[in-house]
């Protein structure tokens, strides 16, 4: 069974209309896998060797508007029977009495319809699968190879379940979704031309930076990217959700150096002069950077706010007073003032 975008499917009695066709082969890096798990469901229902399959997902939006939970339905090639129907969800260990069912390597190998999969991007996944009543219940975990993590939680329910629906209701809001999409494209590729023409009259007018180019278009340069760009810092590895380095420059010009990074637009700077570690935290809207000395050492921590463990936001709140020096020279540089490195070592040394 198969569908198209813009399809509408009817699933347990609902509406969907699909708006993205993903589909999947296993890789296997042997002729043959080896599974050796140790787990009695797995076993017995795979065996411990298997062969690569192919797969379908498709991604589904309630026609109810009421449901604003996007769905997803997988139907496996050559499965006569089942397919799994889910929708994502936050949760990053599988429910408990759930075991695992599967694992591998997947690989897109095409994309249709608005989705933020490209072919020959590839995850490893895990299904576990927990049976209750007679239904058979199923999560999925993705880790795929460029950073992100997807879970998913649902179930398997029969393919008799899914009628494809062509109706004058199914037809309308088709329709609808399909001209939606439409003009979101065309949004984006006027957009795209607009950037590239500003892009074009940037370097035409010269002595304009890239940053101030990404600055001008939404997408500010972030202290984690000068950080990475810089040769005065040194990767250390990774403390509590946040990316750890090593700083060529002592805590004040190394505070001054990412100001800068992202020209003094920041939310807030918090400093601790009386402690042994000299902390400076700089806030941007979607970023926090700790700056601190350990013998001698200045270590800057950098990421989202999105990565903070626990311990490091109780770690911050303990950081309170305001720097107010550092927070004017970031107004300065926000401003474009070129007095503003002169005025802060008037102020330090003062």
């Amino acid at each position: 069974m198969n569908f198209k975008c813009y399809d509408v499917v009817e699933i347990q009695g609902k509406r969907y209309v699909v708006t993205e066709v993903i589909s999947y082969q296993e890789v296997i890096i042997e002729k043959t896998v080896n599974y050796t798990l140790n787990d009695e469901m797995y076993n017995n229902e795979l065996g411990t060797h298997k062969g690569a399959k192919n797969w379908t997902e498709y991604g589904l939006m309630p026609v109810d508007t009421k449901d604003k939970n996007k769905k997803w339905l997988t139907i496996v090639k050559g499965e006569k029977d089942g397919c799994t129907f889910s929708e994502t969800v936050l949760r990053s260990t599988q429910p408990k009495g759930y075991k695992l069912y599967d694992k591998g390597l997947q690989r897109v190998i095409s994309v249709e319809g608005e989705s933020k999969a490209r072919s020959g991007d590839e995850a490893d996944y895990k299904e576990y699968r927990s049976i209750k009543n007679d239904k058979t219940y199923v999560f999925f975990m993705e880790d795929w190879h460029g950073g992100l993590k997807d879970q998913a939680q649902g179930e398997r329910i029969p393919l008799s379940e899914l009628h494809r629906r062509r109706d004058q209701a199914a037809q309308v809001v088709s329709k609808k979704i399909r001209n939606a999409a439409r003009i979101k494209e065309w949004t984006r590729m006027g957009i795209s031309w607009g950037i590239l023409l500003l892009l074009f009259g940037y370097f035409l007018v010269g002595d304009v930076s890239w940053q101030e180019v990404r600055e001008s278009v939404g997408f500010p340069y972030t202290m984690e990217e000068r950080i990475k760009d810089s040769y005065y810092y040194e990767p250390e590895g990774t403390k509590d959700g946040l990316k750890v380095y090593t700083s060529k420059q002592d805590p004040s010009a190394t505070a001054i150096d990412l100001i800068d990074a992202v020209y003094g637009k920041v939310f807030t700077i918090k400093q601790d002069t009386k402690s042994p570690e000299q902390w400076i935290v700089i806030y941007t809207p979607k970023e926090v950077s700790v700056i601190s000395t350990i013998n001698g050492t200045t270590y800057v921590e950098v990421g989202s706010f999105n990565e903070l463990s626990d311990s490091q936001y109780t770690r911050l709140e303990n950081i309170r007073n305001n720097s107010e020096i550092l927070l004017r020279y970031a107004h300065m540089v926000e401003l474009k003032n070129k007095q503003g490195r002169k005025t802060l070592s008037k102020e330090i040394q003062d």
